[in-house]
């Protein structure tokens, strides 16, 4: 033939050595396997194939899938990757960085409190520990009430008992010492329905 009006293409052995110089289509994986991409590759005699590539075409696969080759053919595996996944113990959240299906003991459901536990299937909310959390927030907010009531009443007291205070400081003792009996008679069981006194700065 006077002219070649496409590339040579390029003919492999059974063991994968070029007996026949020319072009060929590859498609190239990473160190993992997966595809990477298709490219144009010259083989001289006796060469075979670069590493991590393959001469058998990969198939379309959809957005959800990866195509990985496994040394022996193209396996198209789900790819979750950038999924935000929980763990079903603690709620914990974290993002697919791998290849293949969601690991044991994550979920795609996200919780929708701190409160929620996993009954195998969907998130529950476990009242009793949202309780005791408001219990004990409840129980903080009054310690700190209790404190900050001691210190007015006891620059106050000092005051009184110091014989320089004024009607206005003995009016707001009095207030203040109401106010931490009020304070002190909470019921932190009662979290979050507790109605808290006002204190006389207000």
């Amino acid at each position: 033939m006077k002219y070649q009006l496409q590339p040579k293409s390029a003919v492999l052995d059974n063991s994968g050595l070029t007996i026949s110089e020319g072009w060929v289509v590859v498609y190239n994986v990473d160190a993992k396997g997966e595809f990477l991409q298709a490219t144009y590759q010259y083989l001289p005699i006796g060469v075979g194939l670069p590493a991590n590539a393959y001469l058998d075409a990969p198939k379309s696969v959809k957005d959800n899938q990866a195509i990985i080759h496994n040394g022996q053919q193209w396996t198209y595996p789900k790819d979750l990757r950038g999924t935000k996944i929980y763990s079903t113990e603690t709620g914990a959240e974290t993002t697919m960085q791998e290849v293949g299906e969601i690991p044991d003991g994550y979920t795609t459901l996200k919780p929708a409190s701190e409160f929620d536990y996993w009954d195998g299937k969907k998130w529950q909310l476990d009242v009793n520990k949202q309780h005791q959390s408001e219990v004990n927030q409840a129980l903080t907010k009054k310690n700190q009430l209790l404190a900050e009531a001691t210190t007015q009443i006891s620059y106050l007291q000092d005051a009184v008992d110091s014989q320089i205070a004024s009607e206005q400081e003995m009016q707001l003792l009095a207030e203040w010492k109401k106010y931490r009996v009020l304070v002190n008679r909470i019921d932190v069981e009662q979290a979050p329905n507790i109605d808290w006194p006002n204190d006389p700065t207000i």
